[in-house]
């Protein structure tokens, strides 16, 4: 099968106040036990100043995401400001005075602060012991050693409506990522690992895309396949495949309906054929004409394939109408 790639705007998990149409990003997770911050570094081998640019890659992250979204204009403030004593539990909210001047000196309708950070990062190396014979047969034991590293971001956030004088979302995201190693020391293989700090930033950033897609629907791009073979009918559906490619949806469409009509008794072409009518109506952004295609695929032909595809068409259905009420039925 042959794939090419969709733009679909993808619903947030919550709805935002009609009257928020721009957000101030800010930083407010930056410790203020600094000690005891640089203490817990020490301990967990944490760079000095590896939070800090964390924090900054976790607003980058939420901010890039945002800036993906049609439902409200982003701003990042650039400010930092201190938060809890040791990163780990969110602070006692913002005054709403001072919310009210950080809106008012950037035009924003809301505030969106990242305002806890913790990190942690862990390593452990094993000893693997493998059975192996040289060329004379004798037999003899190889010794490695295979290590293993899991780096963790906690953080917490909230978006302020200095409007309403509520917080509209608190939330914690936790994310982690595992690296892997191997070595024919422990230390060779700790040390092919790679270095704490780098892989904190990039689940910091994770962190931060996974939270802009919380509270804002956005552009994202989805992978979709169809059939550019078919026993039988080669010719025609490599035509349709050459018309998908260069993306003319109604030539690949119009080729593919032929081989449809042909096909009549030889089930496995036609329901690829009906399938791939399936995929060229959602290109089109025909949903429910995509939703009729690919049951006729499964329905009349047996199309493994389609049953799948019948749930993404019914899941993107249900998305649709999510984004048509969280950008409160504006066109985009």
């Amino acid at each position: 099968m042959r794939h090419t790639t969709l733009t679909v705007l993808q619903p947030a998990q919550m709805k935002l106040p009609e009257h928020i149409s721009t957000v101030a990003i800010l930083d407010r997770s930056k410790p203020s036990n600094g000690w005891l911050n640089v203490l817990e570094g020490v301990l967990t081998g944490e760079g000095i100043g590896q939070d800090r640019e964390s924090r900054r890659q976790a607003v980058d992250g939420v901010s890039k995401i945002l800036q993906r979204t049609p439902r409200f204009r982003v701003k990042t403030t650039g400010i930092e400001m201190t938060g809890s004593k040791a990163g780990v539990n969110l602070p006692a909210p913002l005054a709403w005075s001072e919310i009210e001047r950080i809106c008012e000196d950037y035009n924003a309708d809301a505030l969106l602060t990242i305002e806890s950070f913790d990190s942690d990062n862990s390593a452990s190396a094993r000893r693997v012991e493998t059975k192996r014979k040289d060329k004379s047969g004798k037999q003899y034991i190889n010794v490695s050693y295979d290590a293993r590293q899991r780096t963790g971001v906690r953080m917490g956030w909230r978006m302020y409506d200095p409007k309403t004088k509520t917080i509209v979302d608190e939330f914690m995201t936790d994310d982690h990522l595992e690296k892997t190693s191997s070595g024919t020391t422990e230390r060779a293989a700790l040390s092919n690992l790679p270095a704490p700090v780098n892989v904190t930033r990039t689940v910091a950033y994770n962190g931060g895309v996974r939270y802009g897609m919380r509270v804002a629907p956005v552009y994202v791009e989805v992978t979709r396949r169809y059939y550019s073979k078919a026993k039988g009918f080669q010719s025609d559906m490599q035509q349709g495949s050459r018309f998908a490619q260069s993306r003319n949806w109604d030539k690949a469409a119009e080729t593919w309906k032929k081989v449809v009509a042909k096909a009549a008794d030889n089930r496995k072409a036609a329901g690829r054929a009906a399938f791939n009518m399936a995929f060229a109506a959602e290109m089109r952004g025909e949903l429910d004409i995509a939703l009729d295609w690919a049951k006729k695929s499964w329905n009349d032909y047996g199309n493994k394939k389609a049953r799948r595809y019948i749930a993404t068409l019914e899941q993107r259905k249900r998305d649709v109408l999510k984004v048509d009420d969280q950008m409160n039925n504006k066109k985009v």
